[in-house]
């Protein structure tokens, strides 16, 4: 291993990250066909805080959500991670939610990760337009990706299994997802992701995207991202987002007035509240404003996202997420 290292030649991770950038629109060119709404769901973004960054997370993410806005991210999380996030106010009972669990091996990453959209309460009609009852629709996309590196280059891969339900009717599919990331240097790193290269539910095509983002780090704190997303028959959108992180934390011997009754108690509190921080962020992509805040604790974090005129047919949005680190 340190042999490679001293060996290490970046023109030669430049090289290989452009070859396979180049492999991977060639994919998506091979895999297109016409466009349609195929599991419109899985495009809509998992994760408070880079859905509070306008959805700005293929070079930003690198945790567990990685599985979603790129897998290849997933190479830089912790030893073991799990996420969760529900949407609320959706309206016309309409769920969202999203969980995933990953560990991290000699051999690379692992992510098990679960999406879930519905809608309960339907009412149904005959063709005459005429009462049935009410039924459900519920959407899964359940996906196993693993992540590795090359140097400074991160690659991942998703291959994704799509159930729906409807009324008894189950319908199933696959899809891929490819990703890419560039440690360009500590200030600045690229990305790009592929997803559905490869997808379809039954008969239903499900159009692939491609999403090339750059995420800087200007000071300590502070994450500046902006991505340039192309979807299938659809013109090219952006999505910028930025994000500051300051500590809260304090010093539990510095304050009289906490009990220092017995050394494990303080030790503990110290090690859960030393080191919390809080953060903001904003974001913009596709006419959607979003705005949020988190807090991170030693192994827990909590994000919560505001996203104003997130859909024409969807109410503005609240969001939240938790993520648990070992």
């Amino acid at each position: 291993m340190k042999k490679n290292m001293l060996n290490f030649d970046p023109s030669l991770a430049k090289k290989t990250m452009l070859i396979a950038i180049v492999l991977l629109m060639f994919a998506v060119s091979a895999f297109a066909q016409e466009n349609n709404s195929g599991a419109a769901y899985i495009r809509m973004g998992i994760g408070a805080r880079i859905l509070a960054m306008g959805n700005a997370g293929t070079a930003t993410s690198k945790d567990i959500t990685s599985a979603y806005w790129n897998p290849a991210g997933l190479y830089n999380m912790k030893d073991i991670e799990y996420s969760s996030m529900y949407n609320m106010n959706m309206g016309h009972d309409r769920s969202y939610k999203y969980a995933a669990i990953g560990k991290r091996y000699s051999f690379g990453s692992l992510a098990l990760n679960w999406v879930n959209a519905g809608v309960g309460d339907v009412e149904g009609t005959d063709n005459f337009n005429q009462p049935t009852g009410f039924f459900g629709y519920s959407e899964h996309n359940i996906a196993l990706s693993y992540a590795n590196a090359y140097h400074k280059v991160q690659y991942g891969i998703t291959p994704k299994l799509y159930l729906s339900s409807m009324d008894g009717e189950t319908k199933s599919g696959f899809g891929l997802d490819l990703g890419l990331k560039y440690d360009v240097n500590q200030y600045l790193v690229a990305g790009l992701m592929a997803r559905d290269i490869y997808g379809k539910v039954d008969d239903d095509k499900v159009p692939y995207q491609m999403s090339l983002g750059i995420t800087a780090y200007p000071f300590i704190g502070i994450t500046l991202a902006g991505d340039l997303i192309m979807e299938e028959k659809e013109d090219p959108t952006y999505a910028v987002g930025a994000e500051y992180w300051t500590s809260i934390g304090k010093d539990p011997e510095a304050d009289s007035k906490l009990s220092v009754l017995n050394v494990s108690e303080k030790n503990t509190w110290q090690e859960v509240f030393g080191s919390a921080q809080t953060g903001i962020r904003v974001g913009f992509t596709d006419g959607k404003f979003s705005v949020g805040s988190g807090l991170k604790l030693k192994n827990l974090q909590l994000d919560y996202a505001f996203r104003i005129n997130n859909h024409e047919i969807f109410n503005d949005d609240h969001i939240i997420s938790l993520t648990m680190r070992f």
